[in-house]
């Protein structure tokens, strides 16, 4: 199953319509569409660090790697059970 709509994702765009409407409102760049894209990109950059901060979600990568050591540990299982 893949990831769907996660309540995490409205902080990425929450960030996104901050940082658009910084480009329109606060920057004065020539020509008006390059503050609308630095904005935007840094309102994803910004939007997309909160929430993997808050929600401990990796958005960027596919989480942490196992070593070798952890895989065999995790093959091997407990052996403390009988």
């Amino acid at each position: 199953m893949g990831r769907y709509f996660q309540p995490h994702h409205l902080i990425v765009y929450g960030g996104a319509v901050i940082g658009l409407l910084a480009g329109v409102y606060v920057w004065d760049v020539e020509p008006r569409f390059l503050g609308w894209l630095f904005g935007l990109g840094l309102g994803l950059l910004g939007g997309a660090f909160v929430a993997e901060v808050t929600s401990g979600t990796a958005l960027a990568s596919g989480g942490p790697k196992i070593t070798r050591r952890e895989r065999e540990w995790l093959l091997r299982g407990d052996e403390d059970e009988p």
